[in-house]
């Protein structure tokens, strides 16, 4: 939908092409009126129009000093001149500062249909043509690391499942790895910055060149790196000849498998001391021993994880290889099933549950973290570290959303902040996960019932001011919504689009207006608030199969006849 503004010192003008615009539906316009260029330039100084239909003459403020400005305040705006005089000096100017039509007021209204039709093709053209497909292509790009990140790393944590790494997902965000056969792991932290870099762009700059300086060296391999936080990365690591050969050869011969393991093991010394050399930067490095399986990398991601962070002698510029003697990798299964319930709280806390597909996955969730927990309501430390970052993170949410406490009445906030009230503690980590589930559909009901009220004032102020302005920003005002936001959220709610609903509520206040008084047509027109008689009856007839008049002796009864 586009808005058109109509300007013109006589009213008549104005509220001729109002009506005329108004009748042509399929237009689709939020229309407006104003009856001189001052007025005009205060609508424009308040919302964005898209085409403006305006007088070129008018006293005070002109048409061309009104150009000016929209084209200083919206350079996309559609300007159509309208003039009783034709003059060729107005015509140039008004063309060389950007207009897109010029008529004369003497011309045909099929001239001016025609001019209003030609300003909304072309803003569409333009918003196809205005570059957003590349801009958007471009951020994309950029946005690449970031997404190649939450992708890989949530599936090395544990929080993405296996199924959502897909091989057309892999090729969109620029990964040269395929799925089809193993995978080798490399972490790195960067055991010190220097001094003098203390800015995360600096940083962040250098985790870059470190790994090119991996991609140059392991040239061989197909490699993708990811920085986990702001001083720890991992590799993924291929041998280049399963991309070359693709999906018809799912798995290198070992012999393949075992120079690259051994290229790669052989070349982290290089990397970890050019490094040091060109960057001033030291680095420790573990690797894994061999390729493996996708499914089996998160259990190999918390193994090397570990074993880094563990480290040797005085733990810095380390390099280990999994399985090594100088390297003891062995991690306990349930440290790995500790390390996925962290990072599956880290998710949880980070999310919003806007969406419903949001809302839909923090249920399996927290359902999933409640079957995780099984194993280790003995483990004191643990339980107690688990449990109130869950109840912390959900008193902050509480506060934060500014849920209606009454809404969660039947969650008892001192159950939630003190597990000792509880018999066990898995009832006490049960009922504190059943509180974040309540907290969610709370809030969800919250949003419902906003969206119920906005629905209802709208519907309430409609069917009380028929006979005034019932512009899409007029009603925007009331609910303090954006117009085009405000015109979907109806018709998502509803399924009727809200100038369908104001017509139609016009006319069934028209129809017991014609039966039920002694009023004129044009005086009913007046008070259901169409601007003419003929748009009146061309609209009732539409809706109702007849005119005013022959409703009226229809289904008048007697005593009114």
């Amino acid at each position: 939908m586009n808005r058109l503004l109509i300007v013109d010192d006589e009213p008549i003008i104005v509220d001729g092409i109002y009506r005329l615009l108004q009748e042509e539906e399929e237009l689709q316009l939020d229309l407006h009126r104003a009856y001189g260029g001052d007025e005009a330039l205060e609508k424009l100084n308040a919302i964005r129009f898209d085409i403006v239909l305006s007088d070129i003459w008018m006293p005070g403020m002109t048409g061309l000093e009104l150009q000016e400005h929209i084209n200083e305040r919206w350079p996309a705006c559609k300007i159509i001149f309208l003039t009783g005089h034709p003059d060729f000096n107005y015509a140039q100017t008004a063309i060389r500062n950007q207009c897109m039509d010029y008529i004369l007021k003497t011309e045909s209204d099929e001239t001016l249909l025609r001019s209003v039709r030609k300003a909304i093709e072309l803003l569409q053209t333009e918003r196809m043509n205005a570059g957003f497909l590349d801009k958007a292509s471009e951020q994309f790009q950029l946005a690449v690391p970031a997404l190649q990140r939450e992708i890989l790393q949530g599936f090395c944590e544990g929080t993405q499942p296996l199924k959502s790494l897909k091989p057309e997902l892999l090729k969109s965000l620029s990964i040269p790895l395929t799925l089809d056969g193993k995978v080798m792991l490399v972490m790195g932290r960067v055991d010190r910055w220097p001094i003098q870099m203390t800015k995360a762009a600096d940083k962040a700059h250098m985790m870059f060149a470190i790994h090119n300086i991996a991609k140059e060296y392991l040239s061989s391999c197909a490699l993708q790196s990811v920085d986990v936080e702001h001083n720890r990365f991992f590799w993924l690591i291929q041998p280049k000849v399963l991309l070359e050969w693709g999906s018809t050869h799912a798995a290198a011969p070992e012999d393949e498998w075992s120079r690259t393991i051994r290229f790669v093991h052989g070349t982290l010394e290089m990397i970890q001391s050019t490094s040091l050399e060109l960057l001033k930067i030291p680095l420790s490095l573990a690797a894994a021993k061999e390729g493996v399986e996708w499914r089996e990398i998160p259990a190999r991601y918390q193994k090397l994880r570990a074993g880094l962070s563990r480290g040797l002698g005085i733990g810095q510029e380390t390099i280990l290889i999994e399985g090594q003697q100088s390297g003891d990798f062995s991690v306990d299964e349930s440290e790995i099933q500790k390390q996925t319930i962290r990072q599956l709280i880290r998710k949880w806390s980070g999310n919003d549950y806007v969406s419903e597909d949001e809302k839909q996955e923090m249920y399996k969730l927290l359902s999933l973290l409640s079957d995780m927990m099984d194993p280790f309501y003995e483990d004191v430390g643990f339980f107690l570290e688990i449990y109130y970052a869950i109840a912390s993170h959900l008193l902050t949410q509480l506060n934060r959303w500014a849920v209606d406490h009454a809404a969660l009445e039947e969650v008892e906030m001192d159950r939630v902040s003190h597990y000792q009230l509880h018999a066990t503690r898995k009832d006490a980590f049960h009922y504190l996960i059943h509180a974040a589930l309540r907290l969610i559909e709370a809030r969800d009901d919250e949003k419902k019932e906003f969206t119920n009220q906005v629905v209802s004032r709208l519907n309430r102020y409609v069917e009380e001011h028929l006979d005034s302005d019932l512009s899409l920003t007029t009603l925007s005002d009331l609910v303090h919504l954006n117009p085009y936001y405000m015109s979907r959220l109806y018709k998502q709610m509803t399924g009727v689009n809200l100038p369908d609903y104001i017509t139609d509520e016009r006319i069934k206040k028209a129809k017991e207006l014609v039966v039920e008084s002694h009023l004129k047509m044009h005086e009913i027109c007046k008070k259901v608030g169409f601007e003419s008689p003929a748009y009146f009856t061309r609209i009732f007839k539409k809706k109702t199969g007849s005119t005013p008049q022959e409703f009226r002796e229809k289904h008048q009864p007697t005593r009114f006849k």
